[in-house]
């Protein structure tokens, strides 16, 4: 008998954000780096404002996303900027009340602003842990490596190769 809510329960789990993408910074612009899992699968990176919404009546995500098919097992997206061949950027639409529970105005974002805190998010065969960033976070990321997740709450910067290698753990 207790087996069957059991079954129910195990049934409505989903797979736990994996720690799949990192922030890297190439020639002082960032850039989201997504393990793909797979290297097939329809896969998107976003970056949107956390600060946006601190009113309580406000609620617009200010947001920039490009998705498509991998070609490869790591993908690398200059944030805000064109995305990788065969990947197209993701139009900002308003979400009205009933996907988002309460209705969501959505704006583009543009630019990366000082002082503002931004997550760096994706997705694959797996969902990503977001990153947390702002702009001076930059000047702490060299060319060899990134910052990302070591767990839903601290992140750290690693060597690519470090990030890369517990990511590809995370996917089996």
């Amino acid at each position: 008998m207790i087996l069957i809510p059991l079954l129910g329960l195990l049934a409505a789990c989903t797979p736990p954000d994996e720690p799949i993408v990192a922030l890297a910074v190439q020639d002082g612009q960032p850039v989201g780096v997504l393990v793909t899992c797979d290297g097939d699968s329809f896969s998107q990176l976003s970056v949107f404002e956390n600060d946006a919404g601190n009113d309580q009546g406000d609620h617009t995500l200010i947001s920039w996303a490009v998705d498509g098919t991998p070609t490869s097992e790591i993908v690398e997206v200059h944030l805000l900027g064109q995305p990788p061949e065969g990947w197209k950027v993701r139009e900002s639409r308003d979400l009205p009340a009933s996907e988002a529970g309460v209705a969501v105005k959505t704006e583009p974002l543009t630019e990366l602003k000082p002082g503002v805190r931004y997550s760096l998010s994706g997705s694959s065969h797996h969902s990503a842990i977001s990153v947390p960033f702002t702009v001076s976070d930059f000047a702490r990321i060299t060319s060899d490596k990134v910052l990302a997740p070591t767990d839903h709450d601290t992140m750290k910067i690693m060597s690519r190769d470090t990030f890369v290698g517990a990511a590809r753990d995370s996917c089996a």
